[in-house]
């Protein structure tokens, strides 16, 4: 036998053992039968072989048929190889992109940190096991003023800085993941308080000093929610809405960390129950819209009215506005709150002219209504319909909701001060307080807080802050409205200051459409 005819034989031995290993490696990447059925195939194809050089190596044939069958044997072994080989590359490539696919979805892009989806299922896997735990859940305070103040591209390298750097405090201790904009989490493997408060001066030690972004300082400061496992709940979906149910109280209280406590998982039973009262409340037109008289010091004549909205109930009592205003401002409830009163209001002003009243009503805006586009879309509707409304309404807006977004409301208010509507700063001198607001936006009217004029004759800081109100803006001519007079004494010194218009319980508390009719259209003149 010669040569030729062995060595190709060999050949495709070796060729389909390197094929059986192969296809081994395919065997414990997939679960598909072929690939079974294909490596106990090359078995029986070696043996095959091998008997065939035994078949040939002991019986004489024709050298060209022994060379015709060698190679057409290496040939089919070669065939294997190549299918067998290129089949394993196709795996490995398929492989490494699902697990590339599987760490985009598994990770952040910005910070590459793991992501919500990723903790969930850590969370998941850890709530399996007995030991205790603590949940940690962070957000970065007031980051929404800093991409508005500074950019998104700031925004983004600020949570970028302080994932790596919290991430680098935290190795070996917990890992770190983003939930979500400015929110991440970790699971801190004990529920000791020494543990925790360890933990605690960690982060607050990535945080100590400001970042530097985009040629920028930036100073942060966080909220943290905890809950504990199994203390507050066993189940991974209750830990992390109890751990952020905490970090809510603890950024509506401005306390760096809060606890899951059972009395604010009832505030937030309350919470909900309340919104979906408001929903239904908006349905079935529970709400009031009541009327409280602003007085001219001129003659102490009726001038204009403050529309208030009130929620009676069925036992006569009435659930606060605070109360229920916050609500619908968390829920987006807030808006068709806020359509319903000015629309109300507008309803009440067409009612009361046709008894003579000619003065304006003062309607209240929350921080939600100057940025919405279509809240002022709904007013521009309402002044295509009655163009004299904007003789009839002054919007009132507090501090507070202006200094959160000064350019959305720079730019709602100087939209609709060309319409021909004039807006009054709310609660002046309280939160927020900023000159640069008289300066910055147009404002026709400041009305100074009953808390500075309800003790101003016995408190005298109280009383120097409505004297340099009513100054600033007398030189600045904005009209000024003093809230909160109940006694005589109050209004004659707030007289003596000339202040222009005075409103409180010393003329009227709050009252519906009705009986502001019966009491003053038919006995006042309207100023």
């Amino acid at each position: 036998m010669d040569n030729f005819f062995t060595v190709m034989i060999m050949l495709g031995v070796l060729l389909l053992v390197a094929s059986l290993k192969t296809t081994f490696k395919v065997c414990k990447k997939t679960s598909q039968r072929a690939w079974s059925v294909l490596l106990c195939a090359i078995v029986c194809f070696i043996l095959g072989y091998w008997w065939i050089l035994y078949y040939f190596s002991n019986y004489d044939t024709a050298a060209i048929i022994r060379n015709a069958v060698a190679t057409i044997l290496f040939g089919g072994a070669g065939f294997v190889f190549l299918v067998v080989k290129l089949s394993l590359k196709s795996i490995l490539k398929i492989e490494q992109a699902t697990q590339y696919q599987k760490y985009q979805t598994e990770h952040d892009n910005l910070t590459t940190l793991p992501n919500r989806d990723k903790f969930f299922k850590s969370l998941s896997k850890q709530v399996e096991y007995p030991s205790p735990f603590s949940l940690f859940y962070i957000d970065l305070n007031n980051f929404k003023q800093i991409n508005d103040a500074f950019g998104h591209q700031c925004g983004d390298q600020l949570l970028t800085a302080f994932a790596n750097k919290l991430n680098k405090e935290l190795c070996g201790i917990a890992k770190l993941y983003r939930i979500g904009g400015d929110e991440f989490a970790f699971l801190l493997h004990t529920d000791t308080d020494e543990s925790m408060n360890y933990c605690v001066n960690i982060i607050n030690s990535a945080v100590k000093s400001p970042f530097c972004t985009n040629e920028q300082m930036v100073k942060i400061q966080l909220s943290i929610g905890v809950s504990r496992f199994p203390d507050d709940s066993r189940l991974p979906d209750q830990l992390l809405k109890k751990a952020d149910l905490a970090l809510h109280e603890a950024k509506k209280t401005f306390q760096p960390l809060v606890n899951y406590s059972s009395a604010i998982g009832k505030q937030a039973e309350d919470f909900f129950d309340l919104s979906a009262k408001i929903k239904v409340a908006l349905h079935k037109d529970e709400f009031e819209l009541y009327l409280q008289p602003i007085m001219d010091s001129k003659d102490l004549q009726l001038h204009g009215l403050e529309a208030l909205i009130r929620w009676p109930q069925d036992d006569g009592s009435f659930i606060s506005p605070e109360k229920f205003i916050t609500v619908a401002e968390r829920t987006g409830l807030i808006f068709p709150l806020s359509k319903w009163v000015v629309q109300e209001a507008v309803n009440h002003i067409r009612k009361l002219k046709l008894f003579g009243f000619i003065g304006t009503i003062h309607v209240n805006l929350s921080t939600k209504d100057i940025e919405s586009s279509e809240f002022y879309d709904f007013i521009i509707n309402l002044l295509a319909t009655d163009p004299t409304l904007s003789d009839s309404l002054i919007f009132e807006i507090t501090e507070g909701a202006m200094m959160t977004n000064i350019p959305a409301a720079r730019k709602m208010m100087q939209q609709l001060s060309m319409r021909g509507f004039k807006f009054s700063v709310d609660d002046f001198g309280t939160g927020f307080s900023s000159l640069s607001l008289l300066r910055e936006l147009p404002i026709n009217q400041i009305k100074i807080d009953q808390s500075f004029v309800k003790d101003m004759l016995t408190n005298s800081p109280d009383y120097a802050i409505v004297e340099s109100t009513l100054f600033l803006a007398g030189r600045l001519n904005c009209d000024v409205v003093a809230e909160g007079i109940e006694t005589k004494e109050v209004e004659q010194a707030l007289l003596s200051m000339n202040c222009d218009y005075l409103q409180g319980y010393l003329y009227s508390k709050p009252i519906s459409i009705d009986e502001f009719i019966n009491t003053y259209l038919s006995t006042e003149k309207v100023s």
